[in-house]
């Protein structure tokens, strides 16, 4: 993938901490004894395969790995197919933002509250759904800056240049300042009015993509006002940041002036005092060092998954165990899981299941010899009562 699939804004917000982004990279190899201690990645190609040369090894101690996002539907799935009534949200419905998970809770919600009281009717209205389905749009174009030569006063800068189905920021302005293009929920929001710098637009903004410029006190040096919410890196008034535009470009380091503190929204606001020349260009400051995103001087490059790794967490399997049975001729995974019971953990071989079959792969087993492993149906209590009773023949 060579760019971020998610939203620009998150992506931005990321860029602007310092945290580098590589598209089209894979992880090779974590590496370390009894921890971790580095990782290496590589750039990939079209077949997802490392390109030589392209290895970078960064210093960590933590590993998150989400690749790819797959709805946690299993239960909802074979809910249905065994024929029990069932409404799902959120993760067991589908992957979308939060916004869409709550609304769709909602209808859930409303769907079971209604069969309870026995109503056969769909309480849903029709624009519910549409709604629902708005939500889950993905990303749309990009677009350029609001056109802004103000320079007097205060005024919000909108850092979401991206169409995507966000909108609180439109419906906390006292004055009504900020709306949509177009007024539909995907649309871009832009500023026309007045502002009177209560600063909610940037508290409620969850691309942390609002920042306020303030001229009221210095003309040639306004008053930035960003939003902050990282709390294991607190900051303090006179702390030096570094200062990006959205695309996590340096503009200077800057002297933090004041922090408001928000603890019910476990948010600051901090301030800086900026020449007006970048003010409005202000999207952010960076808060991880530089040193931490630096690759290391030579690269860590494994040939293979050490023997003593572990495959299956929930049940202690390792490496040596499955290669043991690859190596017999056994690519069946339900046979390996009864032997090394690999997958019968309480995550249900979601992880074990991946690996080992990197594994076979790395051993050479096309795809099409492996055996998957068989689904198990959806086990519900039943009363004895339910079964018929012999005598009543």
């Amino acid at each position: 993938m060579p760019v971020c699939g998610g939203y620009k804004v998150h992506s931005d917000k990321l860029r602007r901490f310092g945290i580098p982004i590589y598209p089209s990279h894979s992880i090779l190899c974590a590496n370390g004894k009894e921890a971790v201690e580095s990782i290496t990645i590589a750039e990939i190609d079209k077949n997802f395969q490392p390109l030589p040369g392209t290895e970078k090894t960064f210093a960590c101690d933590t590993i998150l790995i989400a690749v790819g996002l797959n709805p946690l539907s299993e239960f909802t799935l074979e809910a249905m197919e065994a024929g029990i009534p069932v409404e799902a949200a959120g993760d067991a419905l589908e992957i979308a933002e939060a916004s869409s998970a709550m609304f769709n809770g909602k209808i859930a919600g409303v769907k079971i509250a209604a069969e309870l009281k026995g109503n056969k009717d769909n309480p849903i209205p029709d624009k519910w759904y549409a709604k629902a389905e708005e939500l889950k749009s993905p990303p749309g174009i990009t677009k350029s800056y609001q056109k802004c030569d103000k320079e007097e006063g205060v005024f919000p800068v909108l850092h979401c240049l991206q169409e995507i189905p966000c909108n609180p920021c439109t419906t906390v302005c006292p004055t009504n300042s900020i709306k949509t293009e177009d007024g539909s929920l995907i649309a871009v929001p832009v500023y026309q009015g007045s502002c009177i710098g209560c600063g909610k637009c940037l508290l409620i903004c969850p691309g942390l993509a609002i920042t306020l410029v303030d001229y009221r006190k210095d003309k040639e040096n306004p008053t930035v006002s960003i939003v902050y919410e990282v709390a294991n890196y607190p900051v303090k008034i006179g702390d030096k940041k570094i200062l990006n535009d959205i695309d996590a470009n340096e503009l200077g380091e800057y002297i933090i002036t004041a922090v408001q503190d928000f603890p019910k929204q476990h948010t600051q606001i901090v301030k800086f005092q900026v020449p007006k020349a970048i003010a409005k260009k202000v999207a952010g400051f960076r808060i991880q060092n530089k040193n931490v995103s630096t690759p290391l001087g030579n690269p860590v490059i494994l040939e293979k998954t050490s023997d003593e790794a572990m495959v299956c967490l929930c049940e202690r399997v390792s490496v040596s165990q499955v290669r043991e049975l690859i190596k017999k001729g056994i690519t069946d995974l339900n046979q390996i899981k009864a032997i090394t019971r690999a997958g019968m953990g309480p995550c249900g071989s979601k992880t074990c299941e991946v690996l080992i079959k990197g594994l076979l792969r790395a051993e050479g087993i096309p795809e099409k010899e492996v055996v998957p492993n068989t689904k198990r149906p959806l086990f519900i209590e039943i009363p004895l009562e339910k079964f018929p009773d012999e005598r009543a023949k």
